[in-house]
């Protein structure tokens, strides 16, 4: 919005319209394609890199169990909870319930999008 609004105010213009609307948003998605471009598939957050690499090098996915045991513990439930939820947010990964009889499993892949480089 803010960006819109200096786009409007440089028009001359008292108020936004969606020619302003556009033009910041196509302002963001450079910024965001750059940011890409220069920083590759990282996140900046260490936790999400972890898993992300874990999941593009398994071809089954991993259960939370298993994304767990990547970290040996060091990382508590809702840490590893957020690093998903971001990847999830990114659509980097995708997540399948699993019946096991008991409690409710997931299981954790790479989307389509996510997996197309494997990195050491």
């Amino acid at each position: 919005m803010r960006l819109a609004c200096l786009y409007a105010l440089l028009d001359g213009g008292t108020e936004i319209k969606a020619m302003h609307l556009r033009a910041a948003l196509a302002v963001w998605d450079y910024c965001e394609a750059s940011a890409r471009f220069i920083f590759g598939d990282s996140l900046g957050d260490s936790i999400a890199d972890t898993v992300l690499l874990a999941l593009r090098n398994s071809q089954e996915g991993l259960t939370r169990t298993e994304i767990s045991q990547l970290f040996q513990g060091n990382r508590d439930r809702e840490q590893i909870g957020r690093a998903l939820g971001s990847l999830l947010e990114y659509g980097l990964v995708r997540m399948v319930p699993e019946e096991t009889g008991g409690q409710k499993a997931e299981r954790w892949f790479v989307s389509e999008e996510g997996g197309t480089k494997k990195t050491n």
